[in-house]
């Protein structure tokens, strides 16, 4: 497609008449009797006259967008791009030979002149060319003749101010851009005092320049503040040319004007960034320098400085190199800038002037002309010495970090904010038979998965959110603050059901805001298991038949269970952190104590009998048999008291002492009685039969109590037989 630069050469301010100028100026392009292009800052062709398809035979189609580079012999290729280099320096260029391709590959010779469109403003930079073909000149020099006549014209279609002057305060006349400017027409310009159109301290300031330029007959410039038809006040930047005549008069003064409002208030934007930039480099805590490519410092500032550990006027004609730990890391960091135009963090180690080393980002960009030839580089360096000590320091703490949880005796794991798993310690790793590598960095409760088959809440979700469904999947839950416990049933890496207790914490940054939680995780199987059991033992214990009483080394009750208490009256807080001696009922000698703590400190049993008094001072008797109990290494941490009341018995066997000694007496007493009854039998009892038989009971009892006279009374079937007839 054909690209339509007429908007990027038509400056109008009438609107309405736009199309029909832009027209104008295209005929004219046309009728110029010269080959002509215009091309951008990448040389690219954008717009040409009818007399340059004539004369090089392109089609519009094949030339738009085509480099121009590409019609110039290569041989001559340099002298095309020097002279257009030329324009960053001159407003124009005359008259540069070299010679070019036509369409059919033939050469022609060319004489070229180019000017920039606008050199002062960034909207247009583009580059007007005429290519003059030499042996075509001849043939219309009278055509051109000609077409000078519509030069007035074509200046009212330029963006730039045009008038000239018939004497120092008269003006002959002006295109349209400067007409506009003022609210007028150039009709009536022509012929015009200034002093008619302009205020007279302006006017006399115009007519004092005009003055200079017929006087001394040089071209000045200069610079004016003037008010437009709007009443804005624009700042242009005015040339005044004086014409000579052939007597060595000044006929006319040429005047162009360029408004460069914009272009000031650019400058002055540029200045206060430039002081910016300026403030920044004195002011900023990074090195930043400026070298050459062989190394030399050219500018630096006071960080570099104090980070090179000398002043500012010494730094700067000092060699980079001569920094360097490593020479050979300027070369290296050298080919990557001018390969790449730039470096970005490239680290280097660098020595102070006492020759201490410090470690340093560097980033860098090519310090170029306008030419685009480098010239040195750019660099902004960073002291990360301290940066390298922490990180050392935290890679160390990490594996500090690392190596204590996998030394806690409990499964443990961690999760971020995002629920991510961050940690995952070795004692876990043997409860699932998941690796660490295979977990961390997971998040959507995968570390539910080995415990539970499910994705599911855990602990760790309690703490960063608190759910109300979660407390029922655990028994006994307890909160508090930032951490959660409970027990639950798991899966180990097995597959077997497991009883659990867990343990999760938040955990918290240097401000004290949560980051993420931790969760420990112990298997008491065992343990719940070995409490099932201790719990019965303590139920038998507790509620058994005989006394029980645990007390420490020196006697302080620890435990007592039911049965004491029902005996003695006591409550178990009545007496738990008391010692025993609340029981002792004074009648026991100091002797007997002491020989019962003999016993017991030397790791013996001790069994025997006390006299105790209960809570209602009632006295009662227990026998007891005390046991020291031992630690892992056989220190005697308590002694534990296992006793019965054996008050009632006591009583019992008082008794039948004293049933023996009556029935003693009872014995001598019947021995009379049997003794005058045997005689009455023997005398009074005729039948021989009947006497014997009555005779032989005489005798089985005379037996009996002579066996008691002989000490069948002591015996222990003696007292069980007289237990019966108590």
């Amino acid at each position: 497609m054909p690209i339509d630069s007429r908007p990027k050469y038509s400056k109008i301010p009438d609107k309405e008449n736009t199309k029909e100028a832009l027209d104008y100026t295209h005929k004219f392009y046309n009728n110029i009797p010269l080959p002509f292009v215009i091309i951008d800052q990448e040389y690219i062709i954008i717009e040409f006259n009818q007399q340059f398809i004539e004369t090089f035979y392109y089609q519009r189609n094949e030339i738009i967008g085509k480099s121009i580079i590409d019609l110039v012999i290569p041989e001559d290729k340099i002298i095309f791009l020097n002279s257009i280099k030329k324009l960053n320096i001159s407003e124009n260029v005359f008259g540069i030979e070299f010679q070019m391709f036509k369409k059919d590959k033939s050469i022609v010779n060319v004489n070229f002149s180019a000017k920039i469109s606008n050199k002062y403003t960034n909207t247009s930079l583009d580059i007007f060319c005429i290519i003059d073909v030499i042996p075509f000149r001849k043939v219309h020099e009278n055509s051109h003749e000609v077409k000078k006549l519509e030069l007035p014209s074509f200046l009212d279609y330029i963006g730039m101010h045009a008038w000239y002057l018939k004497d120092k305060e008269t003006y002959g006349g002006a295109n349209k851009t400067h007409a506009d400017f003022f609210g007028y027409s150039k009709e009536y310009l022509e012929n015009r005092n200034i002093h008619d159109f302009l205020p007279k301290e302006v006017s006399d300031k115009r007519i004092k320049d005009n003055i200079k330029v017929f006087c001394q007959k040089e071209t000045i410039h200069v610079k004016e503040w003037a008010t437009n038809k709007k009443g804005e006040k624009r700042l242009l930047r005015i040339t005044k040319i004086p014409l000579i005549n052939y007597e060595g008069k000044v006929e006319y003064i040429v005047c162009t004007a360029l408004d460069v409002t914009d272009l000031k208030h650019a400058e002055n934007t540029l200045k206060e960034s430039q002081e910016r930039i300026r403030c920044l480099f004195e002011n900023s805590i990074d090195a930043i320098w400026a070298s050459t490519k062989e190394g030399v410092i050219v500018e630096a500032n006071q960080a570099a400085a104090d980070m090179l550990g000398c002043d500012i006027k010494s730094l700067v004609g000092k060699n980079i190199i001569d920094f360097y730990v490593n020479p050979k890391d300027r070369l290296k960091f050298m080919e990557m800038v001018e390969k790449d135009n730039y470096v970005k963090n490239y680290e280097v180690k660098l020595k102070r002037e006492n020759g201490s080393e410090i470690d340093c980002i560097l980033s860098s960009t090519l310090w170029t002309n306008t030419f685009g030839e480098i010239l040195g580089y750019i660099g902004i360096v960073h002291d990360i010495t301290n940066l390298k000590i922490a990180d050392k320091e935290l890679i160390n703490s990490k594996y500090f970090l690392q190596n204590t949880l996998d030394s806690l005796p409990d499964a443990t794991f961690s999760i971020d904010l995002e629920g991510k798993i961050v940690s995952w310690n070795k004692k876990i790793e043997e409860m699932t038979g998941i690796k660490s590598q295979d977990m961390l960095g997971k998040g959507n409760h995968e570390y539910s998965l080995p415990f539970y088959r499910e994705r599911r809440l855990a602990l760790v979700d309690l703490i960063l959110n608190a759910q109300e469904d979660l407390e029922m999947r655990y028994e006994n839950l307890k909160k508090y603050r930032d951490v959660a416990e409970g027990e639950a049933i798991v899966f180990d890496s097995k597959g077997n059901k497991v009883i659990v207790w867990a343990k999760a914490t938040a955990l918290r940054d240097s401000n004290g805001n949560i980051i993420g939680a931790i969760e420990s995780i112990r298997d008491i199987t065992d343990i719940k298991l070995t409490e099932s059991e201790l719990n019965k033992v303590y139920i038998a214990i507790d509620q058994g038949p005989g006394i029980v009483v645990i007390t420490d080394t020196i006697g302080n009750i620890e435990y007592v269970n039911q049965k004491f208490s029902e005996v003695t009256g006591y409550a178990s807080n009545e007496v738990v952190g008391k010692n025993l001696r609340i029981l002792k009922s004074n009648t026991t000698s100091l002797e007997f104590y002491l020989n019962f703590w003999d016993t017991l400190l030397s790791g013996s049993t001790w069994k025997g009998e006390f006299h105790n008094k209960k809570k209602n001072d009632e006295s009662y008797w227990e026998y007891a048999t005390i046991s020291p109990v031992r630690n892992k290494k056989g220190e005697i941490t308590n002694f534990i008291k296992v006793s019965e009341d054996i008050t009632l018995k006591k009583k019992v066997e008082k008794q039948i002492d004293e049933n023996i000694e009556y029935f003693a007496h009872l014995i001598d007493h019947i021995r009379n009685p049997l003794s005058i009854l045997s005689g009455f039998i023997q005398i009074k009892v005729e039948e021989e039969e009947t006497r014997k038989r009555l005779l032989r009971q005489i005798e089985r009892i005379e037996e009996i109590m002579r066996t008691l006279d002989k000490g069948w009374m002591d015996t222990e079937d003696t007292k069980i037989f007289l237990k019966k007839y108590k």
